[in-house]
C-alpha cells in the first residue's frame, strides 16, 4: 500500500525532468508564478542544481500539455485560462472521470482504509496556510479510486488534465472551511464505495464537482468576467 502523501503514479527514480516539472507546477499552484509570467531556463537550472537539458525538456513537455505557452524567439510563459477554457477543461474532466468511475472495481478493506487515512490527514492539516500537502493528498485520494479502473489510457489523460487544472483547484483550497468541506464530501464518497452503490457514487461525485463550480463562478463574476453557464461545474477535480 502506498504511503500517505505519495503521488498516485510512481515516478522514475531521480528523474531530473520530473523534478523540474513538479517544481514549476508547484510554483504555479502556489501563486509564485502567475499567468503570463516568463520562465527562464538559466534561473530554473540554478535553482534546482541541474543542467539546462532537463529544464528545456520539462518546459517543452509542459508546453505540449498547455500548462505553459512557448512563443518563438521569446521563451516560455505560464498559460492564461479564460472562463471558456476553464469550462472546457471541466467538461473533459467530468466526462472522463465518469467513464472511469463506471468501470472501477470495488475497493477492498485495505484500499478503503487508505482512503480514510488520506482524508483524515487532509482534515488534520485543514488549518494550515500552505495548501501544497492538501492538494497532494486530495490528488492521491482521487487517483487511488481512479486506478481501480482498467481504463489506463483515460487515467493517463486524467493525470494530464489534473495538471492543467491544478492551479485553479489549489485556489479553491485557500480557506480552512473549504478544506474541511472537501473532507466531508470525501467521507460521502467513501461511504458509497463501501456500499458499492455505483449510481450513488456518481451522484456524490457530481455534487462534489458542482459545489466547486459554483464557487469558481462566483469568484469570476466578482472580477467582472463572464462565466459561461454558471450552473455547470468549471473544475472537475474533486473541488
Amino acid at each position: 500500500m502506498a504511503e500517505i502523501g505519495d503521488t498516485p503514479r510512481k515516478k522514475r527514480p531521480g528523474a531530473a525532468v520530473d523534478r523540474v516539472i513538479d517544481m514549476i507546477v508547484g510554483r504555479i499552484s502556489s501563486g509564485d508564478l502567475g499567468p503570463g509570467e516568463q520562465l527562464r531556463q538559466e534561473d530554473l537550472a540554478e535553482t534546482l542544481g541541474v543542467s539546462r537539458v532537463p529544464v528545456r525538456e520539462a518546459l517543452h513537455a509542459l508546453a505540449e500539455q498547455r500548462v505553459l505557452v512557448h512563443l518563438k524567439h521569446r521563451g516560455f510563459f505560464v498559460a492564461k485560462r479564460s472562463p471558456a477554457e476553464l469550462a472546457q477543461l471541466a467538461r473533459l474532466l467530468e466526462i472522463i472521470e465518469n467513464e472511469v468511475l463506471e468501470t472501477i472495481e470495488w475497493p477492498d478493506a485495505e484500499v478503503l482504509g487508505q482512503l480514510r487515512a488520506l482524508n483524515g490527514r487532509m482534515l488534520a492539516i485543514a488549518g494550515d496556510y500552505d495548501t501544497t500537502e492538501t492538494f497532494a493528498l486530495n490528488r492521491q485520494f482521487h487517483f487511488t479510486i481512479f486506478t481501480l479502473s482498467p481504463l489506463k489510457i483515460m487515467i493517463d489523460e486524467l493525470e494530464r488534465l489534473w495538471r492543467l487544472a491544478q492551479p485553479f483547484v489549489v485556489a479553491e483550497m485557500m480557506t480552512s472551511d473549504a478544506r474541511i468541506q472537501r473532507t466531508e464530501e470525501h467521507e460521502r464518497i467513501i461511504e458509497q464505495l463501501t456500499r458499492r452503490d455505483r449510481q450513488a457514487l456518481l451522484e456524490v461525485m457530481m455534487q462534489h464537482r458542482r459545489r466547486s463550480g459554483r464557487r469558481t463562478a462566483t469568484q469570476g463574476n466578482a472580477q467582472g468576467r463572464q462565466i459561461p453557464d454558471p450552473g455547470a461545474p468549471l473544475l472537475g477535480t474533486g473541488g
